[in-house]
């Protein structure tokens, strides 16, 4: 092998190389596992919503609150 082959050699395999030991290849690392995160949460969401029951929300219960209060009030 001459002397170039040898050193396209080195070049490779340093390229190969994740840079986990620098601040860039941290960065990267971080931001990967946020956005795998994210996907997730919007995955469990996304099954949440097929699964459960059909609620009202917050719609529902601000709609039902003076029902539930004149039931709390003693009548006179």
């Amino acid at each position: 092998m001459s002397a170039s082959e040898i050193a396209d050699n080195r070049w490779e395999l340093k390229a190969t190389k994740p840079p986990v030991t620098s601040p860039g290849g941290l960065a990267q690392i971080v931001l990967m596992s946020l956005f795998a995160l994210i996907f997730l949460w919007i995955m469990v969401g996304a099954v949440q919503g097929i699964i459960m029951p059909e609620s009202e929300g917050l719609a529902g219960e601000y709609k039902n609150l003076n029902a539930a209060q004149k039931a709390e009030t003693p009548a006179e």
